[in-house]
C-alpha cells in the first residue's frame, strides 16, 4: 500500500510511524522535514495544477494506491488528485468534497435534512431582497470561507451595508445569506469507513455570538441528555449520508434549537482547533491515527467503523486566547507558569505577535493569541478550569 499524504501539521506526520504502509508526504514549503514518512516532497498545494503535476511525477515512479488530506486547504489538492490520477481518496469521494456551501444546502434538503433558507447574493441588493422574503436576522458568510472569516449576522436593516462589507472584505468568492438559527452550538466528530458512520464525540462550543461568531472554546463532552445527543448525532449522520460522504472523518457542525437540530456546515476532515485532542484526552480515542489507518485500508485493526465508541472517562476543554479590549501585544512572558494556581491545565501556548503590535478581541480565528487545555472529571469541571486559568492568562498579559 503506498499513500500519498498531502499536508500534515506535526502530530498528524508523527501518527505516521509505524503505519502498514508506505507513505509520501506533500508540505508546503517552509515546513519541517518529518522523518516517518518513506519521502517527503515540498509544493504548495493550494495550487492545485502544482500538486497534481507533482503527484502525477510521483506516480509515475512509484504509483499511489490512494490520496488522503485532513486538513482544510488540502482538500481540494486531494480531490484534484484522485481524480486525475484515477485513484481513491480520503476523505472521499471527491463528489463530497465540494466547498459550495450553498450546493451543500440543498444536497441537505434532499436527503431530508432539516432545511434552512439560502441564497447566494451578487450584490447588496439581492441580499436585500432575500431579507425581504425571509425576514431578520440572517447571517452573511463567503460561500466556500471557513475559520469564521467574514461571518457577520444582519439583524438590523440599517446594517445590511456594513455586513456585506465585511464579508466581502474577506474575498473568499461569492457571498451565501441564510436565515439565522437560534440555540446552542456543537459539532459531531465523526469516523466514516465504506459508508459505515461511528458517532466518535459530540463537541460543545463556546462563541463570540453575534455578529461573527468566532469560537472561544470547546469541552468534549458536550453537555446534553442522552436524547438531545442522539438527535444531534442523528441529525450529523444523515448529513453526511445526504452529501455523500463514505470514507475519512468529519467535523459536521449542529445548532441545537428549541425545534431540534439543524446542520450549520459540514467540515470533511478531522475537526479543528485541536477538537481531536479534546477527545483523546477524554475518550482515549486517537481519531488521527484512527484516519491513516482507515486511509491505508486497516480498518480491522482498530475495530470496524460502526463500532461502538466507549463512554467518555473524563473531559477536556480548550479556550483560545485573546485581547480583552482593542490594546497592542505585550512582551511574550518566560516565567508565566500556572501549574500550581490550575492543576487541572494540561498545556498553555501563547503566539503573542511583536511587542505593540495592535491586538482586538476576536473577529475570526486569526485573531487568537493562543490557547490552553484543562482536562478534569466532568464537563463542568474541565470547562470552569479553562475559564479560571484564562482568567489568570489575561491578567498577566493585559493588566488594567
Amino acid at each position: 500500500m503506498h499513500l500519498l499524504l498531502v499536508g500534515a501539521w506535526p502530530e498528524l506526520a508523527n501518527c505516521l510511524m509505524g503505519l502498514p504502509a508506505r507513505v509520501t508526504l506533500m508540505q508546503t514549503p517552509g515546513t519541517p522535514h518529518s522523518p516517518w514518512p518513506e519521502r517527503q516532497t515540498t509544493v504548495d498545494y493550494t495550487d492545485t495544477d502544482e500538486a497534481l503535476r507533482r503527484a502525477a511525477e510521483l506516480h509515475a515512479a512509484d504509483p499511489f494506491d490512494a490520496v488522503a488530506g485532513f486538513r482544510e486547504l488540502s482538500l481540494p489538492a486531494v480531490a484534484v488528485i484522485a481524480e486525475g490520477l484515477g485513484i481513491p481518496c480520503v476523505p472521499g469521494p471527491t463528489a463530497s468534497l465540494g466547498h459550495d456551501k450553498a450546493a451543500v444546502r440543498d444536497l441537505l434538503a434532499a436527503g431530508g435534512c432539516r432545511t434552512v433558507r439560502h441564497r447566494v447574493c451578487a450584490d447588496p441588493e439581492e441580499l436585500a431582497g432575500f431579507v425581504g422574503e425571509v425576514g431578520l436576522p440572517v447571517v452573511v458568510k463567503p460561500a466556500s470561507g471557513a475559520g469564521s472569516a467574514g461571518v457577520h449576522a444582519l439583524k438590523e436593516p440599517g446594517d445590511l451595508a456594513a455586513a456585506w462589507a465585511h464579508t466581502a472584505a474577506a474575498d473568499q468568492g461569492a457571498l451565501l445569506a441564510e436565515e439565522m438559527l437560534s440555540g446552542r452550538e456543537f459539532s459531531v466528530e465523526v469516523r466514516s469507513a465504506a459508508g459505515a458512520h461511528e458517532v466518535v464525540a459530540v463537541t460543545e462550543k463556546h462563541t463570540t455570538g453575534a455578529p461573527h461568531f468566532v469560537e472561544t472554546g470547546h469541552v468534549v463532552p458536550a453537555r446534553l441528555t442522552a436524547a438531545e445527543r442522539a438527535a444531534v448525532a442523528d441529525e450529523a449522520v444523515l448529513a453526511l449520508k445526504s452529501v455523500g460522504h463514505l470514507d475519512g472523518p468529519s467535523h459536521v457542525e449542529v445548532m441545537l434549537t428549541a425545534d431540534g437540530p439543524a446542520v450549520i456546515e459540514i467540515n470533511r476532515r478531522l475537526g479543528g482547533d485541536r477538537i481531536w485532542e479534546l477527545v483523546q484526552l477524554a475518550t482515549g480515542r486517537d481519531m488521527m491515527r484512527e484516519s491513516l489507518l482507515d486511509a491505508v485500508g486497516a480498518v480491522d485493526a482498530v475495530g470496524a467503523a460502526s463500532a461502538p465508541a466507549p463512554h467518555a472517562a473524563r473531559a477536556a476543554a480548550i479556550r483560545f486566547v485573546q485581547a480583552p479590549r482593542e490594546t497592542t501585544a505585550p512582551e511574550a512572558p518566560t516565567d508565566l507558569d500556572l501549574g500550581a494556581e490550575a492543576p487541572e491545565l494540561v498545556r498553555l501556548r501563547l503566539s503573542l505577535p511583536d511587542p505593540g503590535t495592535p491586538v482586538r478581541p476576536m473577529r475570526s480565528s486569526h485573531d487568537r493569541l493562543g490557547y490552553l487545555i484543562c482536562v478534569a472529571d466532568t464537563s463542568d469541571e474541565a470547562d470552569a478550569a479553562a475559564d479560571r486559568a484564562l482568567a489568570r492568562t489575561l491578567e498577566r498579559l493585559f493588566p488594567e
